[in-house]
């Protein structure tokens, strides 16, 4: 056997570890707390040894961290899909949107770690104003003259989309997406950001 094949089935292996490691520990959050989920609960549920657990992760806390990287490396992935070149008010609302789905379809991991760490809270701010601040770059090129400087206007909707969707997640997101969207789209109306007139 050569060494890349000992090499991909090694990485296969703890490609695996970690999606068993990683879907128990979800599983688990919907039936009790993350303080009372134990090492032995997680090892158990993914039918691994504790000592294989141990040789990736040093608690579960670890793994939690783990976990929160990937939700949002798959979230930034994501963001991705829109371009830059679309209508701003409809880039600025979709992207909201895109955040809002993203923590709808994994509100268990959004509630358990993401909201309650906060560099983990500040990658997902960053990735959000990153998508802002392309944006905006390019819409200058396109010729939009903006009143305010572009890494104002994005540290300030930046935060503000991510808190919003933070906010209406822990409070148990009492009003829908859309109706979220929506109040998106009047605010972003509401602050007219740009001049076309040069």
């Amino acid at each position: 056997m050569s060494n890349n094949t000992t090499t991909e089935t090694l990485d296969l292996r703890i490609r695996r570890t970690y999606k068993l490691l990683s879907d128990s520990l979800i599983s688990l959050l919907t039936e009790k707390s993350f303080e009372d989920i134990r090492i032995s609960d997680i090892c158990d549920k993914a039918m691994i040894h504790r000592t294989t657990f141990y040789k990736h992760f040093e608690d579960k806390y670890q793994l939690l961290d783990f976990l929160l990287r990937q939700l949002i490396k798959d979230f930034e992935e994501k963001s991705m899909q829109y371009s830059d070149t679309e209508d701003s008010k409809k880039y600025y609302t979709n992207l909201f949107k895109l955040l809002l789905e993203h923590m709808c379809e994994n509100k268990k991991m959004y509630c358990v770690g993401l909201l309650k760490n906060g560099s983990a809270m500040k990658t997902l701010q960053k990735i959000v104003l990153e998508c802002v601040k392309a944006k905006l770059k390019n819409d200058e090129a396109s010729g939009i003259k903006f009143i305010v400087p572009i890494d104002i206007i994005a540290d300030f909707y930046s935060p503000a989309l991510v808190y919003s969707a933070g906010e209406w997640l822990e409070e148990g997101m009492p009003i829908s997406i859309d109706q979220m969207v929506e109040y998106c789209n009047t605010i972003v109306g509401a602050l007219h950001i740009s001049d076309r007139r040069k």
